[in-house]
């Protein structure tokens, strides 16, 4: 069951939203890369109508598609060249120096060494580029890391070598009688060894897509244009993984929730009102029974749930349409239905997400992520099945067939400041890609919960872009992607992208 009000029949007039997420056939050469307005330079995957949402630039997708087309093969074949030329350089200089047969001392093989160290890396990126015409620029991986390595491996080598100026004769091998102080040939001589590698790392930094706290500062404008969100997170983080599902338990109580004669009075009045609207539209609520976290703790070695009962009609009546009034009578009185939200990652580099429809109790309008709470279907012997109740969400909401879900973990839990459900965050992968998603899914799944789904290329500085620039992003979605930043991008980048939207670091309790 989601987080909707059930219904027993799907939508007759679903909502139709022209996306990006949607593109006929003639612009499919544009899955590679994000779209790019041509007026603003918004990122436009996912953009919710025919003109950009930033400029109102109306969307031409052959203009796109050659416009991506030509900036990615321009950049990709100019560090190609750049970096065949600072390598065959390089080489043809070292060459030159080591044919004069003269004795090297280490000093000179080291400095040899630095030179051929940085050619290696300059081959190996021109070889890089040459191939990375899929993706430009190229997606961080081990190629960035070992770049680095050698760019900075070169520039220390160089730099050794040229402590060489220290024990030689302090007079200029070329100006003869001209005494030269050794600090300042020093200098002279490390910069020309470590040009080779300071180059790498400077092409490097151009060719592969970097971790994003460099791309928050051209935000920060645009976020009081787009209106100021710096006024605290809408959510509050509970507990940060990464967890595997060996790394999370359970223990089934039967801890009743406290309540007191009023709470339970504003519980019936509500679900009595919730009926008769339900009856009034041609809906049917259900009172399913679901899972109520209790409690919890976060040991090193993982994360332990203690589980009990809860159902539809409590979760209605506290969390979601009276949290505040009843938190400030006892916030254990709230149902507390243990949600799950998955972020689904394409193996092309795209994050999805969901544009809910009209017929959900909460949200109705935002971009969420994929989930629900836990049921009777993801009921087992011994408790819940956590992880398979987080892929069944999916499977239902998405249209994927649970064989094609490559891997999930859970990246943390958090709350949502309104209704203050706690909810655990996944991140999930799929092996179907942007294409094949789209083609897959129809408002009809999940009793029309989502109107369309919408991508989001899965790089820093394109979620820093949607977090700044949309304020239709769920509080829970927004927690999403930023603790899956946060896990693949670093500490650094989650930390500055919270103070950016919200002024502050969602704080996370030290125990629960």
């Amino acid at each position: 069951m989601s987080d909707e009000d059930p219904v027993t029949k799907p939508p007759s007039a679903p909502l139709k939203i022209w996306a990006m997420s949607q593109t006929p056939d003639r612009s499919a050469h544009l899955l590679d890369a994000a779209p790019i307005c041509p007026e603003c330079d918004y990122d436009l995957t996912g953009a919710p109508g025919n003109r950009c949402p930033w400029c109102g630039w109306r969307i031409d997708l052959d203009e796109l598609a050659a416009a991506a087309a030509s900036r990615r093969s321009g950049m990709r074949w100019g560090i190609a060249a750049a970096a065949l030329l600072v390598g065959i350089s390089s080489f043809v200089i070292l060459s030159a120096q080591l044919s004069h047969g003269t004795r090297l001392t280490w000093h000179d093989a080291l400095a040899a060494l630095a030179v051929l160290i940085a050619v290696v890396g300059h081959l190996y990126l021109a070889g890089l580029a040459v191939r990375g015409s899929g993706k430009w620029p190229m997606r961080a991986h081990e190629a960035a890391a070992i770049l680095r390595f050698v760019g900075w491996l070169s520039i220390a080598s160089g730099v050794v070598a040229s402590t060489s100026v220290f024990s030689a004769a302090p007079t200029s091998p070329t100006v003869p009688d001209v005494a030269v102080n050794a600090a300042i040939e020093f200098m002279v001589t490390g910069f020309f060894l470590s040009l080779p590698g300071t180059m790498l790392l400077i092409l490097r930094l151009v060719s592969f897509r970097h971790s994003g706290e460099k791309y928050l500062s051209r935000f920060a404008g645009l976020r009081s244009r787009g209106g100021a969100r710096r006024t605290g997170a809408p959510f509050v983080v509970e507990v940060e993984g990464p967890y595997a599902a060996d790394q999370l338990s359970q223990t089934r109580t039967g801890e009743a929730r406290p309540t007191a004669p009023d709470i339970e009075d504003v519980i019936a009045r509500t679900w009595e009102a919730k009926m008769t609207l339900a009856a009034r539209t041609d809906r049917t609520l259900y009172n399913g029974r679901l899972a109520r976290l209790v409690r919890w703790e976060a040991p090193p070695t993982g994360l332990h749930l203690w589980l009990s009962d809860t159902c539809y009609r409590d979760f209605l009546g506290t969390n979601l349409f009276n949290a505040a009034a009843v938190a400030r009578s006892n916030p254990r009185s709230l149902a507390d239905a243990l949600g799950t939200s998955c972020i689904v990652i394409t193996p092309d580099g795209y994050i999805v997400l969901g544009l809910r429809s009209g017929r959900v109790a909460f949200h109705a309008g935002f971009l969420h992520t994929f989930g629900g709470m836990l049921e009777e279907a993801d009921r087992r012997v011994g408790g819940y099945d956590v992880f398979g109740g987080a892929r069944r969400e999916v499977v239902e909401e998405l249209g994927v067939d649970d064989t094609e879900i490559a891997r999930i973990v859970m990246t943390g839990m958090v709350r949502d400041r309104a209704i203050r459900q706690p909810e655990l965050l996944f991140d999930l992968n799929t092996s179907l890609t942007r294409p094949e998603l789209a083609a897959r899914f129809h408002p009809g799944l999940s009793d029309g919960e989502h109107t369309a789904i919408e991508f989001l290329s899965d790089n820093p500085e394109a979620v820093v872009r949607s977090l700044v620039r949309t304020s239709q992003i769920a509080p829970v979605a927004q927690a999403g992607l930023l603790l899956h930043g946060k896990h693949n991008w670093g500490a650094d980048w989650y930390e500055q992208t919270c103070r950016l939207l919200y002024g502050e670091v969602p704080s996370t309790p030290p125990h629960a």
